[in-house]
């Protein structure tokens, strides 16, 4: 996958992963599945999901926005880390990978804190 924030080397790169990433098996599954796609490249990096996940936690975010949700692997990180009384609106266009993002969603057991909402993303963000 060449999904990283750093610039770094791959050996640098991977080793960064291996001691710092505290990714769970089924985020690790779903980044694995992403880069078959032949989109993956709209694919977050893993560590840039961990701090979207701390961000998260650090302000005690219950109500999220995410606009462009791809196979969802963003959402899981943010809805994981705020907590069963939060709430996530993902704007997104229909595709293929909508129905990857919420076969993960159930998986993990946070589908019911994210609302997918197919449709243009100005449109979405207008209603609300």
């Amino acid at each position: 996958m060449t999904n990283q924030t750093l610039s770094l080397d791959a050996a640098l790169y991977h080793y960064l992963l291996d001691v710092s990433l505290r990714e769970t098996t089924l985020l690790s599954q779903l980044r694995e599945e992403t880069a078959l796609l032949s989109t993956a490249r709209w694919q977050i990096a893993p560590e840039q999901g961990q701090f979207m996940a701390l961000l998260v936690q650090l302000m005690g975010a219950r109500r999220i926005v995410e606009v462009g949700t791809f196979t969802g692997y963003s959402a899981l990180c943010m809805a994981q880390a705020m907590g069963v009384d939060g709430r996530l609106v993902c704007c997104d266009i229909a595709g293929d990978y909508n129905a990857t993002a919420q076969r993960y969603w159930h998986a993990a057991g946070v589908a019911e804190r994210i609302e997918l909402r197919l449709a243009p993303a100005l449109d979405t963000l207008t209603a609300l």
